[in-house]
């Protein structure tokens, strides 16, 4: 990518960075001038709907952004470098495969829950938990073993 691509993107930080520090002080301004009771909230907090408000709107644009450059960045990539599209192809399809495993892996049995005195028996949620952990586990281990495997295969190149 050229330059030019990376000196918008350091412009575009320059002004979200200044846009929540703007956020961040009408918040604190909001507060201070419009202090509405705390009537849900504990004693001792301040509840301001419009500079919640504010910031959450502002987080929604954040995060929009970073969406689109996480989108757009990756297609420029691949459209400038053909040959890594493939490496990353691969990367995909082996994520997919290693959470299609953890999914037939996954059980939706109901689990003791002592809070409620009873079971847990959302079988949506258990398997979703249960595919994030195996998930988890299998990303866990297949990156201890890359680092093992990069370190011996440097020692074995300089030995």
């Amino acid at each position: 990518m050229n330059n030019k691509i990376f000196k918008y993107i350091k412009y575009l930080s320059y002004v979200l960075l200044l846009l929540g520090v703007g956020v961040f002080v009408y918040f604190v301004v909001a507060s201070v001038l419009y202090p509405e009771p705390a009537t849900e909230f504990p004693v001792g907090t301040v509840g301001n709907a419009m500079g919640v408000n504010v910031m959450l709107i502002y987080a929604y644009v954040v995060f929009a952004v970073a969406l689109v450059l996480a989108i757009m960045f990756p297609l420029i990539n691949i459209i400038s470098n053909p040959k890594g599209a493939m490496r990353t192809l691969i990367g995909v399809v082996a994520m997919l495969v290693i959470f299609f495993v953890s999914y037939l892996l996954s059980s939706d049995a109901p689990v003791p829950n002592p809070a409620a005195n009873g079971y847990f028996t959302n079988s949506a949620v258990l398997k979703l938990t249960d595919v994030g952990l195996y998930a988890g586990y299998a990303i866990f281990v297949i990156a201890i073993l890359v680092i093992l495997w990069g370190e011996i295969r440097s020692a074995v190149k300089k030995g």
